[in-house]
């Protein structure tokens, strides 16, 4: 009965409003359930709807500025300092969202620079590039430096 009522009005019809939509069924087929119950039988037949995630939207791939080539399509780093890739997270708190920028290399996947930030300004990137280039050990070596 439960799945043919959710295959008419939709798979992501909850528990509560289930049980409210079908009491009056489960009445006139003399089925004793209350909402609780309801929950344990939707459980044990994994027939809970599993809760949507937030997720806060950073990237905007609409713009009229240049977009670069991807130039480590496939490429395997053989040396410390050869690629560099970068990141933005974002860390939930009680006062918000915070913004982490890391510059990590590819190679031995150790993190050269970071910025923690409660905005996105460019400055969070840029600040976190400009302590991983201070952290280099090989300065005179070619480096991608590649973001997401």
């Amino acid at each position: 009965m439960i799945q043919e009522y959710r295959k008419l009005v939709g798979m992501r019809t909850g528990g509560i409003k289930l049980y409210d939509e079908l009491k009056q069924d489960f009445i006139k087929q003399g089925i004793k359930i209350g909402r609780d119950k309801l929950y344990d039988v939707l459980r044990l037949h994994n027939l809970l709807v599993p809760k949507l995630k937030n997720y806060v939207t950073t990237t905007n791939s609409n713009h009229q500025f240049r977009k670069y080539k991807n130039l480590i399509k496939n490429q395997v780093p053989t040396r410390p300092e050869q690629l560099w890739v970068s990141d933005i997270t974002y860390i939930k708190t009680d006062n918000g969202h915070n913004y982490l920028a890391i510059v990590t290399d590819a190679y031995s996947k150790q993190i050269m620079g970071y910025k923690l930030d409660n905005n996105m300004k460019t400055s969070l990137c840029t600040e976190a590039l400009e302590m991983a280039i201070k952290n280099r050990k090989y300065p005179n070596k070619k480096l991608i430096h590649h973001s997401f």
